[in-house]
Parts: C-alpha cells; sequence; structure tokens
C-alpha cells in the first residue's frame, strides 16, 4: 500500500483527511467486514498525527456506521449495509433476494380488524370498514433486519390466509387475487428503537432505526395497503440520486 500522508496546510481539518483516507481503506476492502483495524496509538504513528485526531476521524466512521467499537476488543469494520435506492417499487422479498440475500419472515400477528382513523383516512375507508393487519419480522440470510406492519384493505382481499405469508405480499396479491401495487408513496423518518423492538430485532439499547411508511396503489389509483416498516440503521441504508 502506498502510505497516505496528511496535509496540514490543507484547509480541511486533519481528523476528517483521516477520516477520508481510513474510509477509503475501508472502500478498497483493505479491511474487510469484520476485520479488525489498527488501534488509535498504532494510527497515530502511521499517519503521523495525535491520538485526538485519530480518535475524532474515527468516531465520525462510527456515527456513519463504518466501523464498530467494541469495549475492551477493539474497533472493527462493521459489516456491510443493504442499500436502498427509493426509486424501484419492490417487495422486502423482492429487494432482498435481488442483492442475494435468503429471506424468511415470522408471522407475529394476523388478524381482520377496524383500523385506527389515521389509517382510515390514508386507506379512504367508511368507519365501518376493514383491514387485514399483519406484523412480520423480516429476516436476510437468518438475521432480523426488519419488522413490518401491513394494512390490507379488506373487501378486496377477502380471501387472505395466514399460512400464506411466509413470502411476498404483492406477489400473493399479483398471483391469488390478480391485483397488482402499481405505485406507492414512501415516507422515511430516523426513530429511537424502543425495549420491545430492541427484543425482536435482537439489537442492544440505545439505538437507532428507521421508520418507512408506505401507500401502496393500484393502477386506478386506488389505495389498497399501508405499511410502516422498521428497519435496523446498522443494517440497512437509503441512497437518493440527485439530479441538476
Amino acid at each position: 500500500m502506498s502510505l497516505k500522508v496528511l496535509d496540514e496546510n490543507d484547509p480541511m481539518p486533519l481528523y476528517y483527511q483521516l477520516k477520508v483516507l481510513l474510509k477509503n481503506r475501508i472502500e478498497d476492502k483493505e479491511w474487510t467486514e469484520g476485520s479488525k483495524i489498527p488501534t488509535e496509538k498504532e494510527l497515530a504513528k502511521f499517519y503521523g498525527t495525535s491520538m485526538i485526531t485519530v480518535r475524532q476521524a474515527v468516531g465520525l466512521l462510527v456515527n456513519e456506521g463504518l466501523l464498530i467499537k467494541k469495549q475492551g476488543k477493539g474497533t472493527f469494520v462493521a459489516p456491510a449495509k443493504i442499500q436502498k435506492g427509493p426509486n424501484i417499487l419492490n417487495s422486502f422479498t423482492e429487494e432482498m433476494k435481488q442483492r442475494g440475500f435468503e429471506v424468511k419472515s415470522e408471522l407475529l400477528r394476523f388478524s381482520r380488524i377496524v383500523p385506527d382513523g389515521d389509517v382510515k383516512k390514508i386507506l379512504n375507508l367508511s368507519d365501518d370498514d376493514q383491514v387485514y393487519f399483519i406484523q412480520r419480522l423480516r429476516y436476510a440470510n437468518n438475521e432480523p433486519i426488519a419488522i413490518q406492519s401491513t394494512n390490507l384493505v379488506y373487501d378486496v382481499l377477502k380471501d387472505l390466509n395466514a399460512s400464506e405469508l411466509t413470502g411476498s405480499i404483492y406477489k400473493l396479491l399479483e398471483e391469488k387475487f390478480g391485483i397488482q401495487i402499481k405505485y406507492a408513496d414512501e415516507f422515511y423518518s430516523a426513530i429511537l428503537i424502543d425495549k420491545q423492538m430492541a427484543h425482536l430485532l435482537g439489537i442492544s439499547l440505545p439505538a437507532v432505526g428507521f421508520s418507512v411508511k408506505r401507500i401502496g396503489y393500484t393502477a386506478n389509483g386506488r389505495p389498497i395497503e399501508y405499511t410502516e416498516s422498521i428497519m435496523r440503521a446498522d443494517k440497512y441504508s437509503i441512497s437518493v440520486k440527485l439530479q441538476r
């Protein structure tokens, strides 16, 4: 590896220069997933800088989810996140399979209910209209990634069974009911994971996650799906392509 040096004459702060250099070593696979990186003292000596500068640079990469600190063990390269670009409408199952992951679901709840006022408004339902409420824990390569709570309009899906909910709901809708979710609106926000979520997702608190809310529409513009997903932020990221 060619030696990379920090430039004290560069207007970019030293800790940020170092952060870029360390990030390059991760992206170039010099430091692979799960590997332990050199200590702060070793990095300070290698790059000819202070341990404070190293600590700041490493801290930025920890915040970005590229490094993980394990108390008493050191700092390690984090597993690569599943990256979503929100421009193609896929189900969770389709998205994970396209990325080469083995997908499975654990059904937590399946019932027919009268939804609350917010869901009624989103799905344009009257007071007595019902939905199927489906809550599932979603796995990628046997690791829990998301908790998904889905509301499907009952009057167009009156013969839905719990045994059918192990895979893609979108595929089930198309193959059994001849209904296609043609487009969707999605809304993203950051949330704090609570104790129950953390238990299901197998993570320690404190932790943050993504809240992803999706409204799915048929070709004629009728909303028939409303799904709220809680995604692990340490395993999932979102990319958006911008153009000017």
